[in-house]
């Protein structure tokens, strides 16, 4: 078993400064906090021998996939991606929370320290399914896809509580998106949806006649949060950012998966042809508590993590 992305962990320059916008704007409340350092960090995250970070975990009270772990290097660093002054770079770049009234939540954003790149703009992606959708930047200026749907009687996102989710998508952009759902589905998920949009250029600010293909992946078991959205702007080649990703880098940096068994999960990923980004570790992670755990590269050179709960 490889679960939907439990976790998706994001650099910040103030960690008490973007806790607070996230339990403002989304009511994330803190799930587990703590210091790291150490060897098994820099397998697993790349983090120098000399340096430490402090990390909380958010998510929705009660909530145990989908969280949000923010970490706060003890040296500065840069936004590696997120404000799209490069959008054509590859990689892990924009964190999606569904609310339950898109006008409210961008207002929330606004006035606690986020700021707004788009207004709502309304868009069909399958007959069933339609979303008002915005997109937004935390206090970093990581990007933030916050978006209202309208699912359809039955739709496989139609139950919902009603109040501003655990993190509905991560998302990548990527060169080829055919290939990295087929890399994701040999980890378990299935697309929701596969559609290449057109028109979108001024939504996302991309030149005129640049086509979007958007594959959503889920996890069966969890259809509703942790999935993976992959991002293909066609025509428009972009770059690696394997080097910029790594403490004490600012922006999305890894996305967790858990599995029941990691030996199998190394298995696989060797056998699809996956880079080992660092040796299998054993840690202590705030609000997971001890893990065994190993670091990926996607096809597209954005961080994976496995990890499988001792």
């Amino acid at each position: 078993m490889i679960s939907e992305i439990r976790v998706a962990t994001v650099g910040v320059s103030d960690l008490e400064r973007s806790r607070r916008f996230y339990a403002a704007c989304f009511d994330y409340v803190e799930l587990g906090a703590g210091r790291l350092s150490g060897e098994a960090l820099g397998q697993l995250w790349g983090l120098p021998a000399d340096m430490s970070a402090d990390t909380v975990l958010l998510g929705p009270e009660g909530a145990t996939s989908g969280l949000l772990r923010l970490v706060q290097f003890d040296r500065p660093g840069e936004l590696y991606w997120g404000d799209y002054s490069a959008m054509q770079d590859y990689g892990h770049y924009a964190l999606n929370v569904r609310v339950p009234e898109i006008q409210a939540a961008v207002h929330a954003v606004r006035t606690n320290g986020g700021s707004a790149k788009s207004g709502p703009t309304h868009w069909t992606v399958t007959p069933d399914l339609s979303a008002w959708d915005s997109l937004s930047y935390d206090p970093d200026r990581v990007l933030l896809d916050v978006f209202e749907l309208e699912p359809a009687p039955g739709s496989l996102l139609a139950d919902y509580d009603g109040r501003p989710s655990a993190l509905q998508t991560v998302a990548i952009h990527s060169s080829d998106a055919r290939r990295s759902a087929q890399f994701y589905a040999a980890l378990g998920m299935r697309p929701l949806y596969d559609k290449v949009l057109h028109r979108m250029e001024s939504f996302f600010g991309l030149p005129e006649g640049t086509g979007l293909h958007n594959i959503n992946m889920m996890n069966p078991q969890a259809p509703d949060l942790g999935r993976l959205e992959i991002a293909q702007y066609v025509g428009f080649p972009g770059r690696s950012q394997r080097d910029r990703a790594v403490p004490p880098a600012l922006g999305i940096l890894t996305a967790s998966l858990e599995t029941d068994d990691l030996a199998a999960a190394e298995l696989l990923l060797q056998a699809i042809g996956a880079e080992a980004a660092g040796e299998r570790v054993e840690l202590d992670l705030p609000g997971l508590g001890p893990v065994a755990a190993r670091a990926y590269f996607g096809p597209d050179d954005e961080r994976l993590e496995l990890y499988e709960r001792r």
